[in-house]
């Protein structure tokens, strides 16, 4: 009996212990990492739309007087302007270089009175083609400056102020500088939404009017005006970057 009870204390310590309920689980795999985010590039191209608003500054001046009898007022045409952009950037680091051509149509009038006649201008169209210097502040919010040329169509009228009727006409499209700054911000995948300020200067040009005919009468030679403007326009609008397309 002795020999028994100590054969059954054997095999019971050589017996491997029950399983408990949590080893009895299957082994399960780590869930795999979540896919990084893509980063933000501002390398590639894009097209936009913008609207805003702007106002000039005309100097009028006859180069047939002397100064300071030489000066014939000035008015500022104002309006809003709204067209469209296309620009390539590649960035480098925090730093975007980028080139940009902006053409905006524009409703820009105004008129002066000066000596029994009205000065007239309305500015139709502009235009821009500049480079760009920007700066990430965080991958998705850049700040810039901008320059190059700039050109705008000047379209001008004498009017008598008693009568009403036109008694000149002139037109010019100007050559000139562009210098600005503003920002850009991609707020939902390649769309971004950016807002500026440009100062357009024109310098003085003189503008040859075309005298017309006042009833009864023949019509004058042509005369020359000099004009000294500059803009400065103020636009918002959205980019769409189409290369390289970010997810």
């Amino acid at each position: 009996m002795k020999r028994f009870a100590l054969a059954c204390l054997a095999v019971a310590a050589l017996s491997p212990a029950p399983a408990s309920a949590a080893d009895q689980r299957m082994p399960t795999k780590a869930p795999p990492l979540a896919a990084p985010p893509p980063a933000i590039s501002w390398t590639g191209c894009y097209i936009g739309v913008n609207i805003g608003g702007g106002f000039a500054s005309d100097k009028y001046f006859d180069p047939l007087v002397p100064p300071p009898d030489n000066f014939l007022g000035k008015h500022e045409p104002s309006g809003v302007v709204g067209g469209g952009q296309v620009g390539c950037d590649y960035q480098y680091g925090a730093w975007v270089f980028g080139a940009r051509g902006m053409f905006d149509g524009a409703d820009l009038n105004d008129n002066h009175f000066f000596a029994g006649d009205v000065f007239d201008t309305h500015i139709p169209w502009f235009a821009t083609a500049t480079a760009r210097l920007g700066y990430l502040v965080d991958p998705t919010f850049l700040l810039y400056v901008k320059g190059g040329g700039a050109w705008k169509r000047q379209e001008e009228k004498i009017i008598d102020g008693i009568t009403g009727l036109v008694e000149a006409t002139g037109e010019k499209t100007r050559t000139g500088y562009d210098v600005g700054g503003g920002f850009e911000w991609r707020f939902w995948g390649n769309w971004s939404f950016f807002a500026e300020y440009n100062y357009l200067g024109f310098g003085s040009k003189s503008i040859t009017f075309t005298a017309l005919p006042e009833p009864g009468e023949a019509a004058g030679p042509p005369f020359p005006l000099n004009i000294h403007e500059h803009m400065s326009v103020v636009v918002a609008g959205v980019n769409w970057r189409f290369m390289p397309w970010t997810p």
